[in-house]
């Protein structure tokens, strides 16, 4: 691995989801040509992060699961020179992930120790299918890791959101067996947060009970919006953005949602769906 991480008072992340990237670099989601918006977002974090130690890429990385859109990431990632923990989205090819992704600096680690913290990478995938799921053997590697390491505090990611979201429809195809996750999740009170992406909007809220008050996180996409709270599928005008998070050796941390300058692209707000 290149260029070891040296934490200063704090471990500072910037994640990024939802990216959409096609085969080809023209084309558009939606109104919103997702190569271009993803660049913008990644000059951004180099603009408004003076501190940045890893990056961690909840998923959709691509939109139509492209050998191409995998070298054209990691040849943006590469370049970016800081070390990026990339996990699937249900619009990912997970075999081509493998295959295309890995450098000096694109990881698919399960799991990795940043400072005092632990970060913990799972698929919530379904094969086929919109919503997640997380299967037996990724609740049983969880559950193992968390008995292995209870006194690191622990960020655990994956795409699907593992909480409602107050919305009909995308609540529907969120994670589907959020009980069985937080079943275990609630045996371990080194947990202090859960982020997710594929709901393309900012969602923040500690789960206080009755699960020992973790931290559950949502972030917008670098491409296009979904309007939150509403039942039916609408896209929202609000820009493309990024989360940064601080986590502290004593298991604190702040966080919040950056976004690029409104009108810096535009949406198709009479899209019906994607």
């Amino acid at each position: 691995m290149k260029g070891k991480i040296s934490y200063g008072s704090f471990v500072s992340i910037a994640q990024l989801t939802d990216i959409h990237l096609f085969g080809d670099i023209e084309s558009s989601l939606l109104g919103i040509q997702t190569e271009a918006s993803f660049q913008e977002v990644l000059t951004a974090i180099k603009r408004n992060l003076p501190q940045i130690d890893l990056l961690l890429l909840t998923g959709d990385l691509t939109q139509d699961g492209s050998a191409a859109s995998y070298d054209r990431l990691r040849r943006s990632l590469d370049r970016f020179g800081i070390h990026a923990y990339c996990l699937p989205g249900n619009h990912d090819d997970g075999i081509l992930m493998k295959r295309q992704l890995p450098s000096d600096y694109v990881h698919l680690s399960r799991s990795l120790d940043v400072g005092k913290w632990r970060i913990l990478l799972l698929s919530s995938v379904v094969v086929g299918a919109v919503h997640g799921y997380l299967a037996d053997s990724e609740l049983e590697w969880l559950e193992d890791n968390l008995k292995a390491y209870p006194e690191r505090p622990t960020l655990i990611a994956f795409h699907h959101p593992a909480i409602t979201l107050g919305s009909r429809w995308i609540d529907g195809i969120c994670l589907e067996n959020q009980d069985q996750f937080w079943e275990i999740c609630d045996r371990y009170p080194q947990i202090e947060v859960v982020i997710n992406g594929h709901a393309h909007q900012e969602f923040d809220e500690i789960y206080e009970t009755p699960h020992n008050s973790v931290r559950c996180l949502v972030t917008p996409s670098t491409c296009i919006q979904f309007e939150p709270k509403n039942h039916k599928f609408q896209i929202d005008s609000q820009p493309p953005g990024f989360r940064h998070l601080r986590l502290y050796p004593n298991g604190a941390m702040e966080t919040e949602v950056y976004r690029l300058k409104v009108g810096s692209f535009s949406p198709d707000l009479a899209a019906i769906g994607y």
